[in-house]
């Protein structure tokens, strides 16, 4: 039979939603809906019928929301034919021009709500979320009236080269985005520089110092954001292209044309140590045009497993590499503890967080007696440093511990704590490889690594290739710790001998590559 289905209406309340598909031939045994969280697997059956037509067969399926219990995250619908097979169902072109233009949501309890999308291969999924400021029918609305503004009026802004440049959720200024362009705004004459724009929330921490840039900075969901977005000759990021808008937005027409814009990632982090082809490959979920490395080595990585050719893999360096010094004072040792996050637990309860393995060990170091003592007698200091995905738990690690300093994501600029660290501890964290460009030790603290391997996977065998010490139990690492308070914090020559390999320049000269790459392709 013909196992390919298309889903040709959706109806959703607060209540429950239906979903009306059809298929050329055959019947259709069941329906369910299943999570896409590995660590909290959970499936619901819903009420399915298949009705046989002259040339089709055709399925409705509900599902009640008042009996089911969905936690936040993706979840995917799929069909059961008589064999117990599960298929997935496929949005038809008309279906998803209605999911952009319309505006269907479910309430979930008081701060959650459920709407349908288009995830890989168009297929059907619903997402549970929080409620954001942008979800209500106001800002649909203006969405829609500036696409039809930039329509109307595309010839002007195709003769501007306007570049819009954002980072994380476009709440932050201080990551290779940021560096570039700062150096922009330092470096080029006023009618170069005139249509280069940082996107910024006004929240954000960084909104008064970045102020300073005038127009030149503009606020998140403004709609002066919205129509740089669809104006943008290209995008120049150091994530993904979605964090330059609403973050897991409904549905939406900037949305859809901000995928279709060019991009140069800068990156967040040296690709290696977690595998993200599927995501940013070329044929990936968020493919990107131009995909900047710091080595051969890593450019090897991206052409290897991304599917890009070497031409749009420039080494150019990390623009916030050109900053980085060694501010270490040797009155003020301290330690950078900054471990990467988990897509199972981001945006999870209170509870489910402090229940995961990943906060009871990382706390259980951070209370550790042993290594109370060792921070006490070498006067030294962790100062810990939650990944943003995760900074709502931030509380979960107070400690009466004095030698620890829990930072607030945001309030201090990361390449502050790395210049002056005198050691980081992580567990997978990319930030590991700004720590080494320093010459500074690195340790590694992978208790879940089969689990991590099996979620994220790496281009490095970790157990081998890693420029620092790797452990995987608690009694190791503040061993490790103590090893390194003894030796001053000196690197290890194992290490040291490793970052020519690594790292192609170290020149203070990469957001100057980064420019003069983009006038080469006519930018």
């Amino acid at each position: 039979m013909n196992r390919t289905i298309f889903c040709r209406d959706i109806k959703i309340t607060d209540k429950g939603f239906g979903v009306n598909a059809s298929m050329d031939s055959g019947r259709i045994s069941g329906a369910v809906l299943m999570s896409r969280n590995i660590q909290r697997p959970e499936k619901y059956v819903l009420k399915c019928e298949t009705i046989k037509k002259k040339n089709t067969s055709e399925i409705k399926v509900q599902a009640d929301l008042q009996v089911m219990d969905l936690y936040e995250g993706d979840w995917d619908l799929f069909l059961l034919d008589t064999e117990g097979k599960y298929l997935p169902v496929i949005l038809s072109p008309q279906i998803r021009m209605r999911l952009l233009l319309g505006n269907y949501q479910a309430e979930i309890g008081k701060n959650h709500i459920l709407f349908p999308m288009a995830s890989t291969d168009h297929m059907l999924t619903f997402r549970c979320r929080r409620c954001s400021a942008y979800d209500g029918r106001a800002v649909a609305v203006r969405e829609n009236l500036v696409y039809v503004f930039y329509t109307l009026t595309r010839p002007l802004w195709s003769r501007k080269k306007i570049w819009v440049i954002f980072e994380k959720y476009s709440t932050e200024a201080q990551d290779n985005g940021y560096y570039f362009f700062k150096y922009c705004m330092e470096n080029l004459p006023q009618e170069e520089k005139k249509h280069i724009y940082y996107i910024l929330d006004k929240k954000a921490p960084m909104w008064r110092h970045m102020e300073k840039y005038g127009k030149n900075v503009v606020p998140f969901m403004s709609t002066r954001h919205m129509l740089y977005m669809l104006a943008a000759r290209i995008y120049v990021a150091s994530d993904a292209r979605s964090h330059g808008f609403a973050w897991k937005p409904k549905p939406n027409i900037i949305s859809r044309e901000s995928s279709k814009r060019p991009i140069l990632f800068l990156q967040h982090g040296v690709t290696a140590l977690k595998r993200v082809d599927r995501l940013f490959g070329k044929h990936g979920s968020t493919p990107m045009t131009y995909f900047n490395v710091t080595s051969e080595f890593e450019q090897k990585i991206v052409t290897d497993h991304f599917g890009y050719p070497a031409e749009n893999v420039p080494i150019l360096g990390f623009a916030r590499w050109d900053v980085l010094k060694n501010k270490e004072q040797a009155d003020k040792k301290n330690i950078l503890f900054m471990p990467t996050w988990r897509p199972w637990l981001e945006e999870q309860s209170d509870q489910v967080f402090e229940e995961s393995e990943y906060c009871r060990r990382y706390r259980s170091i951070l209370e550790n007696r042993q290594l109370q003592e060792i921070l006490s007698v070498g006067h030294v200091k962790i100062i810990f440093h939650i990944h943003p995905k995760l900074k709502e738990f931030l509380k979960a690690f107070q400690t009466e511990n004095s030698n620890v300093e829990l930072i607030e994501q945001g309030t201090r600029p990361l390449n502050e704590l790395i210049m002056e660290c005198s050691m980081l501890l992580t567990d997978y964290s990319s930030v590991s490889w700004d720590v080494y460009y320093l010459g500074k030790p690195v340790v590694f603290y992978q208790f879940d690594y089969d689990l991590y391997m099996q979620a994220n996977g790496s281009y490095l065998d970790m157990k081998k290739e890693l420029f620092g010490d790797r452990y995987i139990t608690e009694k190791e690492v503040i061993a490790g710790i103590g090893e390194y308070v003894q030796n001053d914090f000196r690197e290890k020559e194992k290490y040291g001998s490793l970052r020519q390999e690594y790292f192609s320049y170290n020149d203070q000269n990469n957001c100057k590559r980064i420019l003069e790459f983009l006038k080469s392709k006519g930018y």
